[in-house]
């Protein structure tokens, strides 16, 4: 747990372009809304792994996600559901699912393809909200928490040299 804080604190105090940190928040987003298994993970994960994106930042943040996405279910069912149901889409529906990328997209679950649509909505959405509130810690924020008393304690703790190590 400490380790994992230390690793949060690093990749925002770093000099790392804010944009990297937001995209790991977003495709983080996407792969933890949506469930784990499913073939559009697999594009996500080869997105992280081939661009420059923090990774501390994507693996610390999926739980976050992950819990999120279990509790907002319900409501991936019923877009879901509204979505498959569509009738000026049923047709292009049924092509899709009768080929090989369509069978293994498991978009007929209701679940699946909702998820995957609240998800990159809410990750186009947390891409600028991120980068704006990243730029505000490191330009404002993170001057003012330094010349705090319980800053300046922690900076003398066993944790600081785990910070500093890592």
């Amino acid at each position: 747990m400490l380790t994992s804080l230390v690793k949060l604190f690093k990749a925002l105090n770093s000099e790392q372009n804010t944009g990297q940190l937001a995209m790991a928040l977003s495709l983080s987003a996407i792969l933890g809304l949506t469930p784990l298994y499913s073939l559009h993970n697999i594009l996500i994960l080869l997105i992280v792994f081939s661009f420059r994106v923090n990774l501390s930042l994507f693996f610390l943040s999926y739980p976050l996600f992950a819990f999120i996405g279990y509790l907002l279910s319900d409501v991936f069912e019923s877009v879901g559901l509204n979505v498959l149901q569509t009738p000026q889409l049923i047709d292009m529906w049924q092509s899709f699912f009768n080929t090989i990328i369509g069978r293994w997209s498991n978009f007929y679950y209701s679940g699946v393809i909702g998820s995957l649509l609240v998800a990159l909505v809410i990750a186009i959405i947390i891409y600028p909200l991120s980068k704006r509130l990243i730029n505000l810690y490191r330009n404002k924020l993170l001057l003012k928490i330094e010349k705090y008393h319980l800053v300046k304690m922690l900076k003398a703790s066993a944790f600081w040299k785990l910070y500093e190590q890592s």
